[in-house]
């Protein structure tokens, strides 16, 4: 058995979710080294002050914090749980800001859940696209009682620029378009098993703020489309390329794009990116080491 017909097998076996279909697109290098070569991933400090706010918001949804022991949680755990150092930023201290933003929300936090059923925390859906098994989790799965509309409702870090048109601004449709994608992915065993999905919703929490839309029946179908694509792509792609942003930095001799250098999970076992700095002036590369 060659090489792409072991790559081959182990695709399709593989289980898909929407994070990784998405991250085949922002790396095809970091998607091998994460999926088929199975190597250690390295985390991030951004990551894991979102995972600790999940934790929180779930604990609260399951009433296993009262709304009084949110801020007491996130201080007795921030440090334990955010172990990973942030970027370097000249104007700000990436780790208060984060810090702050997050008891600044949960300090006035306003996800009302009286109004609502909740039908799921941290909900595991299975289901299929095409022959191939997928998986996610929806934050909150909620009935409005006084309507009956069901809401999948995701919890976010990031931040989505809406301008007073309401429209979202154009330096974020791109990051908000593949929020669309995820939870009209999540809404097909939603769907399935309650016969409709009415709304979307989004808790920005870091900017305490919500975003929602009305299930669109088009962007729905699209979206299952572009899994379907996706994942064809992905059983026939031989080369797995570096990232593009990586390849234009290289090109214009400047350093790799933040996503290499802080977010990637093989950002130390990248041999591109090691390769590249080395390549560079020493006083230019202790820049970002």
């Amino acid at each position: 058995m060659n090489e792409y017909d072991e790559d081959a097998f182990i695709i399709g076996t593989m289980t898909q979710s929407f994070s990784r279909l998405n991250s085949f697109y922002i790396c095809p290098y970091e998607w091998h080294k994460n999926y088929i070569d199975c190597e250690k991933k390295e985390g991030s400090a951004q990551a894991q002050s979102g995972s600790l706010m999940h934790e929180i918001l779930e604990k609260y949804a399951k009433n296993e914090l009262t709304i009084f022991d949110l801020s007491v949680y996130y201080m007795d755990n921030f440090d334990k749980k955010v172990t990973y150092d942030f970027p370097r930023n000249k104007y700000v201290d990436l780790r208060q800001k984060y810090y702050d933003d997050g008891l600044n929300y949960l300090d006035n936090i306003d996800l009302n859940l009286e109004d609502y059923d909740i039908l799921g925390v941290e909900r595991k859906v299975e289901f299929k696209i095409d022959d191939n098994n997928c998986i996610g989790f929806i934050d909150l799965l909620l009935r409005d009682k006084s309507n009956d509309e069901i809401i999948i409702m995701d919890h976010k870090s990031s931040s989505i620029g809406i301008l007073k048109s309401g429209k979202i601004a154009k330096k974020d449709r791109e990051h908000f378009d593949s929020f669309k994608k995820q939870l009209y992915l999540y809404a097909k065993p939603v769907f399935e098993e309650y016969g409709h999905v009415d709304k979307l919703k989004w808790n920005l929490f870091r900017e305490r703020k919500y975003l929602e839309i009305p299930f669109d029946i088009k962007e729905y179908n699209e979206s299952i489309q572009w899994a379907k694509d996706t994942i064809d792509k992905i059983k026939n792609e031989r080369e797995w390329g570096i990232n593009k942003e990586f390849i234009k930095a290289m090109n214009e001799h400047k350093y790799p794009p933040f996503y290499c250098m802080n977010l990637c999970a093989q950002r130390w076992n990248c041999d591109y990116k090691i390769n590249y700095l080395n390549s560079l002036k020493e006083d230019r590369r202790e820049e970002y080491e």
